[in-house]
């Protein structure tokens, strides 16, 4: 399964929903604008203020996509307000 399959997530990616060329300020204010939350492997997103959520996705575990699918649930059933979301996926959450 992939993770664009999964119930009850919308997923894009930023070439769909950007520019390909988009920077990562450019997208932490689209993910706000429309109260998404960005899973990266780039950590940058951990530098830039704002009021979106986060999670990277620690490539190194290698975890399947249902871990991942099943840690993503519970971090989004963690929190109140998606734009707190500052986490690392697997990182304890598989």
């Amino acid at each position: 399964m992939r993770i664009r399959e999964a119930d009850g997530l919308t997923v894009s990616t930023v070439r769909e929903a950007l520019d390909s060329r988009a920077s990562d300020p450019d997208i932490a204010a689209y993910a706000a604008a429309n109260d998404w939350v960005i899973l990266s492997s780039d950590d940058d997103f951990f530098d830039i203020p704002g009021a979106f959520g986060h999670r990277q996705y620690n490539q190194r575990g290698e975890p399947a996509v249902g871990d991942v699918l099943t840690a993503i649930r519970r971090i989004r059933d963690a929190y109140d307000n998606h734009c707190e979301i500052v986490e690392v996926v697997p990182d304890g959450w598989v």
